[in-house]
C-alpha cells in the first residue's frame, strides 16, 4: 500500500489513499473518494483535483476524507502519484484553508 494508490472498495467505488507511507504500521488508511467530474458535490476547484485513470476523468473529493480499515483496500486499480502536488495542495486547503 502506497500513498496515492487508487483502490476499489466494494459498494463505495474508487478511493485514493492519502495517508503518508510513514504511518504504514496503522491498521487504517485515510482515503478520499473519486467522483464523476460533473457531480454536484464536487466543485471545479483546487479542492477537488481533476485526475485521469485509464482514460477516465474523476474529481478527487478531498472534503470527504475518511479513515477505512486497511483490509478494505484489496484491489489496487492505479496510482495518482503523478498528481501528488495537486492532491497535497487540496489536502492542505481542507486542513489549513490555504
Amino acid at each position: 500500500m502506497a500513498q496515492f494508490d487508487v483502490y476499489s472498495i466494494e459498494g463505495h467505488g474508487l478511493v485514493v489513499d492519502c495517508q503518508s507511507d510513514l504511518l504504514s504500521d496503522l491498521r487504517s488508511r485515510v482515503v478520499a473518494p473519486l467522483r464523476e467530474p460533473d457531480e454536484p458535490s464536487v466543485s471545479k476547484s483546487r479542492l477537488n483535483p481533476l485526475v485521469t485513470i485509464d482514460r477516465t476523468e474523476y474529481r478527487v473529493a478531498i472534503q470527504f476524507l475518511r479513515a477505512v480499515d486497511d483490509r478494505q483496500l484489496r484491489e489496487k486499480v492505479g496510482s495518482l502519484l503523478n498528481y501528488e502536488y495537486d492532491l497535497k495542495a487540496a489536502i492542505d486547503m481542507v486542513v489549513s484553508g490555504l
